[in-house]
C-alpha cells in the first residue's frame, strides 16, 4: 500500500490477453538475496501484510487476478516467483513489483517485441527512480541505473525459468533488448521505491541500511540537484537526486 492499489485499472485497459499473478508474503533471507534481513515481526502477522495489501488481494481475486500467499515464510524469493508462475508454459511474462507503474499501451508493446521471440528473449528498461514523492534520480548510472537492473520482461517457455532474482536471471541465455533501445520505444516505468517514509522504513529493517530513514527525510528538504550519496548511507557512488 497504497501502490499495489493503482495496478489493476490499468491492466483491465489492456487488448491483449492477461493475467495478474501475485505472490504475497515474506520469505526467508536465502539464496540471492540472503545479504537481506529478516522481516521483523511489526511488519507481518502470520507472513502476511499487515498495512491493507491482504485485504485488498482478497477483495480483487478472480478472474484475470490470481492471488497466493501462505502461512508460513517462502524459501526465498527464488519459491515466490516459482509460485507466481506455476503451469506457465508459455507467453510473456513480466515482472511488475508493487511500486512500479506502466501504462497499459506499454505493456502492449512489450507484448508485440516479445511474442513472436525465441525463448528467454529479454527485455531491459530504464525507469524513473523516486527518492521521495517529489524527488528523483537523474543520473543514468550507479543507483536506481545499474548496469544489471531493470530485466522486466521475457518470452516464457517449457525449459525456461529463473536462476535468479536479484537480478533477474534466466537459466538460458537469448537475446537481449537493451534498455538504451526499450528507452527509445517509450517503454520507461515509474519506480516509486522510496517514494514515502514507510517504505523507507521497511527498507532500513529490511535491507539492513542503518540511518536511511534520517538521511531520506533530510533528502526531503533539500531543493535542487544533490548526491545521494551524502543522504542514504549505504551508497558509494555518483549518483544524483533532483525535484521533479
Amino acid at each position: 500500500m497504497p501502490f499495489i492499489e493503482r495496478h489493476l485499472a490499468e491492466f483491465q485497459k489492456l487488448k491483449i490477453p492477461w493475467r495478474w499473478r501475485i505472490v504475497e508474503g515474506v520469505s526467508e533471507p536465502v539464496g540471492c538475496t540472503r545479504w537481506c534481513k529478516q522481516v521483523p515481526d511489526k511488519w507481518h502477522k502470520d507472513f502476511k501484510s499487515i498495512d491493507g495489501t491482504h485485504e485488498y488481494l482478497n477483495s480483487i481475486q478472480g478472474g484475470n487476478v490470481i492471488v497466493h500467499s501462505q502461512g508460513k515464510p517462502f524459501n526465498g524469493k527464488l519459491e515466490m516467483i516459482q509460485q507466481a508462475l506455476f503451469g506457465v508454459d508459455d507467453g510473456v511474462v513480466m515482472e511488475v513489483d508493487a511500486d512500479e507503474m506502466w501504462r497499459a499501451e506499454q505493456i502492449e508493446g512489450i507484448y508485440e517485441c516479445l511474442k513472436g521471440a525465441e525463448e528467454g528473449a529479454t527485455m531491459q528498461f530504464h525507469c524513473n527512480f523516486f527518492v521521495g514523492e517529489n524527488k528523483r534520480v537523474v543520473t543514468r548510472e550507479g543507483y536506481g541505473s545499474n548496469w544489471y537492473e531493470w530485466m522486466r520482461a521475457w518470452k516464457w517457455g517449457k525449459n525456461v525459468c529463473f536462476t535468479s532474482h536479484e537480478p533477474p536471471r534466466l537459466n538460458i541465455q537469448s537475446r537481449l533488448v537493451p534498455r538504451g533501445v526499450t528507452e527509445t520505444w517509450g517503454l520507461v516505468f515509474n519506480h516509486y521505491a522510496y517514494a514515502i517514509q514507510k517504505q523507507v522504513e521497511f527498507k532500513e529493517d529490511f535491507y539492513g541500511y542503518k540511518g536511511l530513514v534520517d538521511g531520506w527525510k533530510e533528502l526531503q528538504k533539500t531543493i535542487g540537484p544533490v548526491r545521494l550519496s551524502e543522504y542514504f548511507p549505504h551508497l558509494h557512488d555518483k549518483s544524483v537526486a533532483d525535484d521533479c
